[in-house]
């Protein structure tokens, strides 16, 4: 696994506790002005006047030999906490821990308690609608600089927003647009790789010299001995394809069997997206492949997928694949032509070479679909639908960097939810609850179009701890118990029970979506 980077750490820290993108975002932006995120950071002018570097400084309040910390107004750490009782603080808090005054861990945990008690942020923070909104209360109420000029406000709020693109935009980001190879009814495209700029297997010169190293080319006979199809699951050929388009299109990726795992170790790096691979790496045939399929299984969570080896080799290959479950065809038809081969197929000649489909065969008929699990037994109400207006991912959730397959343009879905931040909860039967999230921010991915004759959906909150039971009244079993200010959404759906009217509502617990009946005495609208 990848360490995280401390960006890393603090941005998912921040969202595990406050929950809002933006609100984070903005107090990242805060965080990076006063001390660039280094959690030992010493105050640049102290420096000079005590004679120590930042780490100088930490190791000697550590060790003691230093003793003036509370009290020598110097800013430190991530938020450059000044003042003498919040420098004191932090010390007993690290102390408390047994940690290093400049550890990370520690100093978030403190940030997160201190700001308890600065009431009017943390709601900003939790409520914002905008990086700047929340940014401009953060500078104001809590870190309070000297300099609180509108140029000051921006400058904090631009730190804020390239936090608030790095992490969120990147989850939302539009599907590349690989139809003209997938659909191609010229062309059967596979993505296939088989040797450097020289036409030799190994010792050439990083990265694609050529544009031929790995590309996307027509159909061929190699001849074909296996084709490896993941019927399991919908997603992964359509996972498969997308890698595999996308390794062949960037020509920082080329051919070397002497270096054939380098293009998965840098494919771990930038989020198992081959297109944004910027080092200049290297793969064969068979450790392409298996990198995209190691690659589907940590970005749609299949552990069989993930355990496939990166040294795989066409000598092996059946043996992994069998191994993580896909299916193996052997027939003719799927060996001679590329006319019954559905994106994502894996293509083998046994001991020799290994490609990947990519081109929708023409007999090929619709892609194996696995029948998802049944949807909830009553339907969240359609409050509209929308158009795609490019391919799009579908999420298990606003911040997941997983997906349940994609959108394909000009595709019309059902929409039963639009949330704040510009998301959109769809009908989506290839999940297992039957829905998904697609983003529509500022309604640039998909034309919307409400639902008249929909139901108003209507929010309320929890007015202490409730029971979500399987049906409406207290003799059906519990599903869970939510706790007190917890936001569920009305689904158009009531029942009298004993006097009682009960609430059929749909929420968010957990990052797990639900839904159930709730007493309408324990609920308070919004």
């Amino acid at each position: 696994m990848i360490p995280l980077t401390n960006v890393e750490k603090i941005w998912n820290f921040l969202i595990k506790n406050y929950e809002n993108p933006f609100g984070v975002a903005g107090l990242m932006g805060n965080l990076y002005a006063e001390s660039g995120l280094n959690p030992q950071n010493l105050q640049n002018t102290y420096e000079k006047k005590l004679g120590m570097s930042d780490a100088e400084y930490t190791n000697a309040v550590d060790a003691g030999t230093y003793s003036n910390f509370a009290k020598d107004s110097a800013g430190y750490g991530l938020a450059q906490w000044t003042y003498s009782a919040r420098k004191l603080n932090l010390l007993n808090y690290a102390k408390s821990k047994n940690a290093s005054i400049g550890d990370l861990d520690a100093q978030l945990e403190f940030l997160v308690k201190e700001m308890a008690g600065y009431t009017a942020v943390v709601k900003a923070i939790k409520e914002a609608k905008s990086v700047k909104e929340a940014s401009d209360v953060v500078l104001t109420k809590y870190e309070r600089p000297a300099d609180q000029s509108d140029n000051a406000k921006n400058k904090r709020a631009s730190y804020g927003q390239k936090y608030y693109d790095q992490f969120v935009k990147k989850e939302e980001n539009q599907v590349a647009d690989y139809s003209k190879y997938i659909n191609s009814t010229g062309t059967h495209y596979i993505s296939n790789s088989g040797s450097d700029e020289r036409g030799k297997y190994n010792s050439g010169s990083a990265g694609d010299q050529t544009g031929k190293e790995w590309q996307l080319r027509s159909w061929y006979s190699r001849p074909w001995t296996h084709v490896f199809r993941y019927e399991k699951d919908p997603r992964v050929g359509q996972t498969l394809c997308n890698l595999g388009c996308a390794a062949a299109l960037n020509d920082n990726i080329g051919y070397d069997q002497y270096q054939r795992t380098t293009y998965w170790a840098q494919l771990q790096k930038v989020g198992y997206d081959p297109a944004k691979i910027t080092v200049k790496c290297e793969e064969d045939c068979s450790a392409g492949v298996a990198a995209n399929v190691k690659a589907a299984g940590y970005l749609l969570g299949i552990k069989a997928l993930q355990d496939v080896s990166s040294s795989m080799t066409s000598r092996n290959t059946v043996a992994q694949l069998k191994k993580a479950g896909f299916t193996i065809l052997t027939e003719s038809k799927y060996l001679t032509s590329g006319k019954y081969l559905q994106p994502g197929d894996i293509l083998l000649y046994e001991n020799h070479h290994v490609a990947l489909n990519v081109t929708k065969g023409s007999k090929a008929g619709q892609v194996v679909v696995v029948p998802a699990p049944s949807a909830p037994a009553i339907k969240l109400p359609v409050i509209g639908t929308a158009v795609a207006k490019g391919s799009m991912y579908v999420r298990p959730s606003e911040t997941s960097s997983s997906n349940y397959g994609t959108v394909s343009k000009g595709m019309k879905v059902e929409v039963v939810e639009l949330l704040e931040s510009g998301w959109m909860k769809i009908i989506w039967d290839k999940s297992p609850d039957g829905y998904g999230y697609t983003s529509n921010r500022a309604n640039k991915y998909y034309t919307y179009t409400k639902n008249e004759n929909a139901p108003a959906v209507e929010v309320y909150k929890t007015t202490g701890r409730l029971n979500v039971r399987k049906g409406a009244g207290t003799k059906n079993a519990r599903i869970l118990t939510l706790p007190l200010g917890h936001k569920v959404n009305t689904a158009g759906k009531t029942e009298i029970v004993d006097g009682t009217k009960w609430f059929y509502v749909s929420f968010t617990y957990n990052k797990k979506d639900y839904t159930g009946w709730v007493s309408s005495k324990y609920l308070k609208k919004v």
